[in-house]
């Protein structure tokens, strides 16, 4: 692969046209990306360069998605995997998440969401700083990052506009910070208010509330550490 910029992708899928939409996207977006065209190539392709992230089609003649995405995690466990599927295969690619898939995005593609999901990926995947406080820190802001984006899955559609993808974007703003050694209470801030407005709205309730909350309260402690 070039040299990273945003991070390095790569795109598998035995459909040439959806390579040359997705790279072309991502690599005006400031991302280095690398295609392959099956599973075989895509394993190859991640022990030669270890990409940051894999956006993986399903099915795929040979090797399918599933097939690939098993042994991916055995050859490079820490790789951040998003599934792509046609929308009658969701459940499928549901069944990935429990193989170790971070998310799943359908065609035709939102790319709007797509690139959340990729940003997510790459927070979640990304090293953090040479200091051993640093580092655990960014697995906190990680963490935060990837608990906001499961629960945000779950909203409504009107609590999603209303205050889910704000929440994931004040949530990624925090863990890249975060990944550079240079997240502070400020970007905590932001998340915590608009986590309190999403309370108020009724739009994040229960289980999933209280998973963002200790996420939310363990990135506080990190940086409380690093003091």
């Amino acid at each position: 692969m070039a040299s990273a910029g945003l991070g390095r992708i790569l795109i598998v899928d035995d459909e040439q046209s959806v390579r040359e939409l997705l790279s072309e996207y991502f690599t005006e977006q400031g991302y280095s990306v690398e295609n392959a065209g099956g599973g075989e190539e895509a394993l190859a392709l991640v022990q030669r360069s270890t990409p940051d992230l894999v956006l993986l089609d399903v099915r795929m003649p040979g090797i399918d998605g599933v097939e690939t995405l098993r042994r991916i995690r055995e050859i490079a466990p820490d790789v951040s995997v998003i599934m792509v599927t046609a929308n009658e295969d969701v459940a499928l690619a549901r069944e990935t998440l429990k193989l170790g898939a971070l998310d799943y995005v359908a065609k035709p593609f939102d790319f709007v969401y797509l690139e959340r999901a990729i940003m997510a990926g790459l927070a979640q995947g990304g090293g953090g700083g040479s200091v051993s406080a640093a580092r655990a820190s960014g697995d906190a802001f990680r963490s935060l990052a990837l608990t906001v984006f499961q629960a945000v899955r779950g909203m409504s559609a009107a609590s999603r506009a209303s205050t889910g993808a704000r929440l994931e974007e004040a949530v990624l703003s925090a863990a890249c910070a975060a990944s550079g050694g240079g997240a502070d209470a400020t970007a905590l801030g932001r998340v915590d208010l608009l986590l309190s407005l999403a309370v108020e709205l009724r739009d994040l309730t229960g289980a999933e509330l209280s998973r963002v909350q200790g996420a939310l309260e363990r990135a506080r402690q990190s940086l409380r550490s690093r003091r």
